[in-house]
């Protein structure tokens, strides 16, 4: 007989184990999703005795303050007493069988009940019923989370990094054409609107890979995000530890929003000038009896050269 009551006992006690393990899972999670989603969510699981000095939080962030004790111990009786029988009344008039049977009524007097137990206990016996119940934190912390606008931020600066660099080259080229331009006479030419064609196709193709890239920003961010979060619940679910859970996810939530760190552009532009230069070397070769070019644009020979007046 005592060895099933013994197997019982055991198999009572890991089903209850579990269901605990499961409570911490669930709590874990959502405050993994609540520091990665937004909210306030606590950290630093209280124990030891309650210090009135100290500011404690429930598990939900507000403030836990223990009830203050009725002035009269008499009178707390008296109103224990009255709330235990508004509570079989409302049980009763709720349709239960009995007085507690009915739920609604049943659940509100026993919510009374729990109420006038507590204005008869110390603070330190409700500080320790709290930290049995739902548990108390020393630390409570309020994230705006990652939503939209952290992801359309990542894609942004990257576009206020590059964009910069790209509209500076994109203006040297343009000086370089317009100087080459005006050393052939060929500033109001069709040459000239050929050659702004050129660069300005450049410019467009280059404009949308710092897009391209920007955007490889933004989605980086949104992966490495996701890939934080379950690699935390896939942690707790292993461990069970909520607490330690919470604690690596305010650490790296801290750390996916750490500016991302960006390398220069390169010389976009240098193939169209030196091409400019290439073409200027060998129109003037021609012009001087050299090897006739592949093509002659016009735009360096020495004839159309610009005369300077002193």
């Amino acid at each position: 007989m005592g060895g099933k009551n013994d197997g019982a006992d055991e198999a009572k006690q890991a089903r209850a184990d579990e269901e605990a393990r499961q409570a911490r899972i669930r709590q874990g999670t959502s405050r993994i999703n609540t520091i990665f989603d937004g909210g306030t969510t606590t950290s630093g699981a209280v124990s030891g005795a309650y210090d009135p000095t100290k500011t404690y939080y429930n598990a939900d962030g507000s403030i836990w303050t223990p009830t203050a004790a009725p002035a009269n111990p008499l009178q707390g009786l008296k109103d224990f007493g009255n709330d235990l029988r508004s509570g079989g009344s409302s049980g009763g008039a709720s349709g239960g069988v009995s007085g507690w049977g009915g739920e609604r009524g049943g659940n509100a007097g026993l919510g009374a009940i729990g109420r006038s137990i507590t204005r008869l206990l110390t603070p330190e016996q409700q500080f320790a019923a709290a930290q049995k119940n739902g548990g108390l934190f020393s630390n409570k912390t309020t994230t705006t989370g990652f939503d939209d606008n952290f992801y359309n931020g990542r894609k942004q600066a990257y576009l206020d990094y590059a964009d910069p660099q790209l509209e500076s080259q994109y203006g040297d080229a343009n000086k370089q054409l317009t100087f080459s331009l005006a050393r052939g006479g060929l500033l109001d030419s069709s040459v000239r609107g050929d050659k702004l064609g050129d660069l300005q196709k450049l410019y467009d193709t280059q404009k949308q890979a710092v897009a391209d890239k920007a955007l490889s920003y933004e989605t980086g961010a949104r992966n490495s995000v996701e890939d934080a979060r379950s690699n935390l619940i896939s942690t707790l679910n292993a461990t069970g530890d909520a607490e330690g859970a919470a604690k690596s996810a305010l650490a790296r939530s801290s750390a996916l929003t750490q500016p991302d760190a960006y390398s220069p552009l390169g010389q976009l532009f240098t193939d169209f000038t030196n091409g400019l230069g290439i073409q200027a070397a060998q129109e003037r070769s021609y012009a001087a009896g050299g090897a006739k070019p592949l093509y002659n644009t016009g735009l360096f020979s020495n004839a159309g050269r610009v005369a300077v007046n002193q």
